[in-house]
C-alpha cells in the first residue's frame, strides 16, 4: 500500500473511535508525509493541529497504524502550512461523511404536539422515576410528583400553581422540569404540553411581532395544559417579553392550567422583572434545590455510569463524588471523558486517571482523595508514580525500572525517585528496591541532582510542579 492508502485504512479503523466533528476538526487535512524505517511522519496544516494530535491522539493513531502495518514502531508529526489551503482527500472524507438523513438534534425545537402547536424537545432520559433524591432536593421532588398527579388527571385542580423551582447551575432543575413534561406526556398522551426555554420564548415573541403574528403566538401558548418555562431570570429588562408572559400566565391560571417556572434565584430576587410578574410567580409554591450530600452524589454517579454502560469501582465513584462539590453537570463531563478514554485509549478508570481528567477540566482544582478532604495525594504506591511519570514523559514504564544510561531515561527516572521520596515518604533503600534493586546511594545521588536542577532550571521545576499536580499533591 502507498502512504495515502495506509492513511485511509487507519482512518477507516478509527471510524468508531472518533466522531465526525473530531475528524473534521483535527484529521480532515492531515496526511502521511513519509513512511521510513519503522516510523511514520504525519503532516499537519497548523501548529495547533500538530500539538493537539500529539497530546490527545498520538497513541490511538500509532496503535491503528500498527494494525495496518505491524512493522511501524514510531510516530512523528510536523507542520506543513501548504495543507491549510489544500483540498482534503475526498476518499478520506467519505469515511466520516454526514449521513443523508441526519438524526434530529435533541435540542432542536421540532416536536409537534397538536395542530400548530410545537414544543422544544425534551430528552427522554429525564424522568421523575430516575431522579436521585437526597437531602438537598427531597422537597422539590415531592412537589413535582404532586404536580404530576394533578396534571395528568383533568378532574383535579392544580395543587401548586405556579410551581417555581430555583437553585444554582447544574443541581438538577432541568432534570425535574423535563422529567415532569415527559412523565405527564407518557401518562396522559392527550395533554397539550409545552416545555421551552426563556431564550426560545423571547425569540418567538420577537419573530411574532416582526411578522405580525402576535395573535397566533398567544393562541399557541394559551391553550396548553402544562406550560414549563426554564430560566426566567433571563427576562430581566425585557419588558415586552414580560408583558406577554404576564398575560399568558393570567389566562392559563384562570382556566386552571398548570404553570412551572425555573430560575437561578427566587422571584423576590429577580431584579429587572416587573413587580406584578414577580408577584404572580410567587403565588404558588417556591422550592429550591441544593447541592446533594456525599452519599447522594455517589448514588447519582452510579446511576449515570450505568446509563452509559460504565463499570466504576467504588473507590472511583467515591473519588468523583468527593471532588464534585458545586455542580452536578461536572459529573456528566467526567463520565464522558472516562468513556472516551476507554473507547480511544483503552484506559480503565482509576482514581489516578480520573484525577488527571479533573485537572484538565479545572487546572486550579485542589484534588482530595477522601471525603473529609484531608488526604491530598493520588499516589499511593511506587507504581502510581511510575505510571504518571512514564505517561508524562511518553516513555515506557519499564524504562524507568531498567538500567539505561540514556539522558532521556535517566532524567525522568530520577524525577520519579524524587516524587517517591517527597510524596510517598519512602526511604532511599525502599525506592531502590522498587526500582529494580538499585543501591540506596545511587537513589540518594539522583535525588540530590534533581533537587539542585529544580532550583536552577525552570524547566525541571515546571516538570515537577506539573507531575505533583497530576498526582494530586501540593
Amino acid at each position: 500500500m502507498n502512504k495515502n492508502e495506509v492513511w485511509r485504512a487507519v482512518l477507516d479503523r478509527m471510524q468508531g473511535k472518533i466522531s465526525r466533528m473530531e475528524f473534521h476538526t483535527w484529521f480532515k487535512k492531515v496526511k502521511i508525509a513519509e513512511i521510513s524505517g519503522g516510523a511514520v511522519l504525519l503532516a499537519c496544516p497548523t501548529e495547533m493541529n500538530k500539538n493537539w494530535l500529539q497530546s490527545k491522539y498520538s497513541s490511538v493513531i500509532l496503535s491503528n497504524l500498527q494494525a495496518v502495518m505491524p512493522e511501524i514502531e514510531k510516530l512523528y508529526l510536523k507542520v506543513d502550512l501548504s495543507l491549510s489551503d489544500a483540498e482534503p482527500d475526498p476518499v478520506v472524507a467519505e469515511v466520516f461523511q454526514t449521513p443523508k438523513n441526519p438524526r434530529k438534534l435533541p435540542n432542536k425545537p421540532e416536536a409537534k404536539i397538536d395542530n400548530g402547536l410545537t414544543t422544544r424537545i425534551t430528552q427522554k432520559r429525564f424522568s421523575l422515576s430516575n431522579f436521585v433524591v437526597g437531602d438537598g432536593n427531597q422537597f422539590a421532588f415531592a412537589a413535582f410528583e404532586a404536580v404530576l398527579q394533578t396534571t395528568i388527571d383533568p378532574k383535579l385542580p392544580p395543587k401548586y400553581n405556579p410551581l417555581f423551582i430555583y437553585g444554582g447551575v447544574g443541581l438538577g432543575k432541568t432534570h425535574l422540569l423535563q422529567g415532569l413534561a415527559n412523565d405527564a406526556r407518557e401518562k396522559n398522551p392527550d395533554l397539550k404540553i409545552i416545555y421551552t426555554t426563556s431564550e426560545r420564548f423571547m425569540n418567538e415573541i420577537i419573530n411574532a411581532i416582526r411578522n405580525r403574528k402576535a395573535d397566533e403566538l398567544r393562541k399557541k401558548y394559551r391553550r396548553v395544559d402544562l406550560f414549563v418555562l426554564d430560566d426566567v431570570q433571563f427576562f430581566e429588562g425585557k419588558d415586552k417579553t414580560q408583558e406577554e408572559l404576564f398575560n399568558t400566565f393570567n389566562d392559563l391560571f384562570e382556566f386552571k392550567k398548570q404553570v412551572v417556572f425555573s430560575a437561578d434565584r427566587p422571584p423576590s430576587e429577580l431584579v429587572g422583572i416587573s413587580d406584578r410578574l414577580r408577584s404572580r410567580m410567587g403565588w404558588g409554591l417556591q422550592v429550591d434545590v441544593q447541592m446533594p450530600n456525599f452519599e447522594t452524589r455517589v448514588a447519582i454517579i452510579r446511576e449515570k455510569a450505568q446509563e452509559r454502560g460504565l463499570l466504576l469501582s467504588p473507590d472511583v465513584q467515591e473519588f468523583i463524588a468527593t471532588n464534585v462539590r458545586t455542580n452536578l453537570r461536572e459529573i456528566e463531563n467526567i463520565l464522558n471523558q472516562i468513556s472516551a478514554e476507554l473507547d480511544i485509549n483503552k484506559i480503565s478508570p482509576t482514581p489516578q486517571s480520573v484525577g488527571k481528567i479533573l485537572r484538565r477540566l479545572n487546572p486550579e482544582r485542589e484534588i482530595s482523595v477522601s471525603a473529609d478532604g484531608k488526604t491530598l495525594s493520588l499516589a499511593r504506591s511506587t507504581d502510581d508514580v511510575i505510571t504518571i511519570v512514564s505517561d508524562y514523559f511518553q516513555i515506557p514504564a519499564t524504562s524507568l525500572l531498567g538500567d539505561s544510561r540514556k539522558k532521556e531515561i535517566v532524567y525522568p527516572r530520577q524525577i520519579a525517585w524524587l516524587l517517591c521520596k517527597d510524596i510517598l515518604n519512602m526511604s532511599y533503600e525502599a525506592i531502590g528496591a522498587d526500582f529494580g534493586g538499585k543501591n540506596h546511594t545511587t537513589i540518594m545521588h539522583g535525588i540530590k541532582k534533581i533537587k539542585k536542577l529544580k532550583r536552577t532550571d525552570s524547566t525541571t521545576a515546571r516538570h515537577i510542579h506539573a507531575l505533583k499536580k497530576d498526582l494530586g499533591a501540593k
